[in-house]
């Protein structure tokens, strides 16, 4: 019994240290927090017991250096079960998330981290999944992350063999939908990826319904054109940011649509009637509008005046590139690729390349008028110029600059705003209109630009600072020779000096 005694001490000792650590990782709510309490209170009425028994012996001189010893020992066994389990309820309670991966594979994107952020309320994901469900992994897998970045998030999983009433209930016809309710609203997918479930919560977020008008009538490109110079790929990626997407005849209406959130403008190869010029002038100033221009070399000039409101100019030349940069991402002289961007919301962590195809430069007016900011949102590099002799030049193919042409870099794309709050008038200018038709609009960012461009003006800060995700290939491409090489050291080299130090090795032991 008293050899029991002498060693029951350091279990009470160890039943403090796993009980605290336990109570005070998991609290008094869940099955552990309840057991570490319960070991805690064991082990403080074990040592008080073990103490109460040998009190006698703390009498003597010995045993009062033993007890001192025995304090200080126990002092020194306390601070370790306070630091660590301190540690162990950091662990619990604050969780941190580090991502390495090479372009961030398990990370979200920065759009939607913000829009998992804004939310008010709860929102609820109800996931009809059976246990075979292929994508189920995955969708846990991004449900955790989304979690990290906002309690909001509520979700179920619903085995749809086991709830039968459920999915007749919601009205599920595919294993592997996702439906989101928000505040009364609901909507639906089946797709697992963050874009799909990011659109989705924006979708169901977001209050009211937004439209963006595309202006016809004067040879703009065709938002249901399927073909290469068609906008059927804008308008796309528009829907998919929840936004209705609408065509404008603008010379048949007596104003710009009062449900417009951004109207856009972009190539028209014909000059803009007087009533439209008007129009939209009008829809700017006095109802405080959003427009998107997007004009092409040597065309738009009736567009100057409304622009010299909002301190902006159009040049008459076509950006010249002559970094090989350029060349290396697909570009040629006349299509500029800006990998640089100005400080402003449009581009925010936008650190992927977009080009231009026959870009003209934009300026800005001097003096600028009141009120109005301008930023310019990309550039040619410092080695172009805004050639101005276009047309000769190309025909007799001697592109050379000229002195009368401007030096670069030349301004491609920029962003006006006049007045503050509810007054507040938005402006985005492009000199160009290529780079959103469906050949372009998939290369690097030219979409998300585009489509960043559209957010902003129609006020979804939700939906401002979209990336694509690039993972760059881990190859590496060896010549035939290089290839020998690598064959040659690791499979006769290596080996063989392997072998003679072994030889070596043994014959010195023979010695010994």
């Amino acid at each position: 019994m008293k050899k029991a005694w002498r060693y029951g001490k350091y279990l009470f000792l160890l039943l403090i240290l796993a009980g605290t650590t336990l109570w005070l990782s998991y609290g008094l709510d869940g099955f552990q927090g309840r057991t570490g309490l319960a070991l805690l209170l064991a082990g403080v009425a074990g040592l008080a017991a073990y103490l109460a028994s040998h009190i006698a012996q703390f009498k003597t001189k010995n045993s009062r250096l033993n007890f001192i010893f025995a304090s200080n020992l126990a002092l020194v066994v306390l601070l370790i079960v306070a630091i660590v389990a301190a540690l162990n309820y950091l662990g619990v309670k604050v969780h941190k998330r580090f991502d390495f991966t090479a372009g961030r594979a398990r990370s979200l994107s920065a759009q939607s981290v913000q829009v998992v952020r804004n939310l008010k309320k709860d929102l609820a994901i109800k996931a009809f999944f059976s246990n075979d469900q292929g994508n189920l992994e995955r969708f846990q897998s991004l449900l955790e992350i989304y979690r990290y970045h906002s309690g909001r998030i509520k979700a179920t999983v619903i085995d749809p063999y086991l709830k039968p009433e459920l999915v007749k209930q919601y009205g599920i016809k595919t294993n592997g939908t996702l439906v989101f309710e928000y505040q009364g609203k609901s909507t639906r997918g089946e797709e697992v990826s963050e874009e799909a479930i990011t659109n989705a919560i924006i979708n169901v977020s977001r209050q009211g319904d937004k439209t963006v008008y595309f202006t016809q009538g004067h040879g703009e490109p065709d938002i249901d054109a399927a073909d290469e110079t068609g906008y059927s790929a804008a308008k796309a990626g528009l829907e998919k940011l929840s936004f209705k997407v609408k065509k404008l005849v603008l010379f048949q209406e007596a104003a710009v649509p009062a449900d417009a959130a951004a109207v856009v403008v972009a190539g028209p190869q014909k000059p803009l009637l007087a009533k439209e010029l008007f129009l939209l002038e009008n829809y700017l100033e006095k109802e405080h509008g959003r427009l998107l221009l997007l004009l092409n070399p040597f065309e738009g000039a009736e567009l100057n005046p409304l622009l010299k409101k909002f301190g902006l100019a159009l040049e008459n030349n076509v950006a010249v590139e002559i970094d090989p940069i350029s060349r290396l991402m697909g570009g040629n002289y006349f299509m500029p690729v800006v990998a640089k961007y100005g400080e402003h919301a449009i581009t925010k962590n936008f650190g992927y390349a977009t080009m231009f195809p026959l870009a003209r430069g934009l300026a800005r007016v001097a003096p600028p008028p009141p009120g109005v900011s301008v930023t310019f949102l990309a550039a040619s590099s410092p080695n172009s110029w805004g050639e101005t002799q276009y047309e000769t030049e190309v025909k007799t193919e001697t592109m050379t600059k000229n002195p009368e042409d401007k030096n670069g870099p030349i301004d491609l794309a920029a962003a006006s705003q006049s007045g503050q709050g509810d007054m507040e008038a938005r402006l985005v200018v492009c000199g160009d209109s290529d780079f959103a038709q469906n050949k372009y609009y998939v290369f690097q960012a030219n979409g998300n630009f585009f489509d960043n461009a559209v957010s902003w003006l129609a006020e979804e800060q939700d939906l401002i600072a979209i990336a694509p995700r690039i993972t760059a290939p881990r190859t590496v491409s060896l010549t035939q020779s290089a290839g020998r090489l690598v064959m040659f050291y690791t499979l006769i080299i290596l080996p063989l000096l392997v072998f003679a130090a072994g030889i070596g090795i043994w014959l010195y032991r023979r010695k010994l």
